[in-house]
C-alpha cells in the first residue's frame, strides 16, 4: 500500500502538469485535421469548402471556427449560407482554457517578421465577415495564413514554451503544425 501510495503521489502531479499540454496539443491536432479533412472534401466532390474563424468584425474572443460545403461558389459575395454549414467547433469546450492566441513580442512561423495583429492571420474578411479561407477542387488555398494557439494560462504568465501554429500555404494548400522553441527562440 505505501508503494502504491508514494507511485500516486509522484504521478498525479506530473500528470496535473502535463494538463495544459496535453489540452494545447489536442486542440491543435483537431484544427488540423480539420482542415484536412475540409481539403479533402473539397478535392472528392470538386467544389470548394470554406473555414471561417470566429464572428464578424472579426472577433476571435469565441475561439471557435466553422467549416461550410461552398456547393454553389458564392462565398466570395454571399457570405456565410446557413444550408452549407458542415462542421462548428468552440474549441474550448472540448480544450478546457484553450484558444486563439500568442505571447506578444515574438515572430511569426517565418522566425523573422514580428507578429501583430489578430492570431489568426488570414487577410481574408472585413468588417462584415469572419476570417475566413477556403480550398479549391485543386487542394489549393485561395490565401495562405496561420492560427496561433495558447493556453489561457501561458497567456496570462507571457509564457511561450508551449504555443503552437498550423499553417496553411496557397500555392500548395499544404498545412503544418509547429510549435515553439523556447530555448531556441524559434518556430520549429
Amino acid at each position: 500500500m505505501v508503494i502504491i501510495g508514494v507511485l500516486a503521489g509522484t504521478a498525479i502531479p506530473v500528470y496535473i502538469g502535463m494538463g495544459p499540454s496535453i489540452r494545447l496539443s489536442g486542440a491543435t491536432r483537431q484544427i488540423m485535421g480539420d482542415l484536412m479533412w475540409a481539403r479533402m472534401r473539397a478535392i472528392s466532390e470538386n467544389n470548394d469548402y470554406v473555414i471561417t474563424f470566429g464572428s464578424a468584425g472579426p472577433d476571435l474572443s469565441n475561439n471557435t471556427y466553422t467549416i461550410y460545403d461552398d456547393n454553389d461558389g458564392d462565398f466570395d459575395s454571399a457570405g456565410v449560407e446557413t444550408s452549407e454549414l458542415v462542421k462548428s467547433v468552440v474549441i474550448p469546450d472540448t480544450y478546457k482554457q484553450t484558444g486563439y492566441g500568442y505571447v506578444p513580442g515574438i515572430k511569426k512561423t517565418d522566425n523573422v517578421t514580428p507578429l501583430t495583429g489578430d492570431p489568426v492571420t488570414f487577410s481574408s474578411g472585413g468588417v462584415s465577415k469572419p476570417i475566413w479561407f477556403k480550398f479549391y477542387p485543386t487542394g489549393r488555398s485561395n490565401i495562405s495564413g496561420t492560427i496561433y494557439i495558447i493556453t489561457d494560462k501561458d497567456l496570462a504568465n507571457n509564457y511561450k514554451g508551449r504555443m503552437r501554429a498550423i499553417s496553411v500555404l496557397s500555392f500548395t494548400g499544404r498545412i503544418k503544425i509547429w510549435h515553439y522553441d523556447q530555448a531556441i527562440v524559434e518556430w520549429k
